[in-house]
């Protein structure tokens, strides 16, 4: 994708996510974990697969976790291509449902519909995929 770079995009909007659950602004601080997740898993899947495959997921965040994991799962040579350990970590991440739901819509949602607890669910669950992303990006597999 021409101009994208889901390796940046998804580190700085999961840094602006944590500046904003830190000054309480929860609403925005899920939904920009929502595109943090969403480029991150976008940045992995452009190992696997054209760009054009990529863009039918739009914003289906959950979706494209899904796959990821089912493609690393059922094709071993891609995943010793990829990196052997990768399928099994990102298996065990368990993304909250919350992460992706009305995602994108939701940054038009009226304020006080997320909670600490569910800011922090997100960053978390996204710090590990962010994690995992950098650690494929600095082996070179990404």
């Amino acid at each position: 994708m021409a101009g994208e770079d889901f390796y940046e995009a998804s580190i700085r909007h999961w840094i602006d996510g944590c500046i904003l659950e830190e000054n309480e602004e929860y609403d925005n601080a899920v939904c920009l974990q929502g595109f943090a997740a969403e480029c991150a898993l976008k940045r992995i899947m452009e190992r696997l697969c054209v760009s054009s495959v990529i863009r039918k997921y739009s914003h289906s965040g959950d979706m494209l976790f899904q796959d990821i994991v089912m493609i690393l799962a059922g094709d071993i040579g891609l995943t010793m291509m990829i990196d052997p350990g990768c399928v099994l970590r990102l298996s065990q991440i368990a993304l909250p449902e919350i992460l992706f739901q009305d995602h994108p819509e939701r940054r038009y949602f009226k304020d006080g519909t997320y909670t600490k607890i569910d800011v922090e669910a997100c960053r978390n669950a996204v710090g590990c995929l962010i994690r995992e992303m950098a650690f494929l990006r600095l082996d070179g597999y990404i």
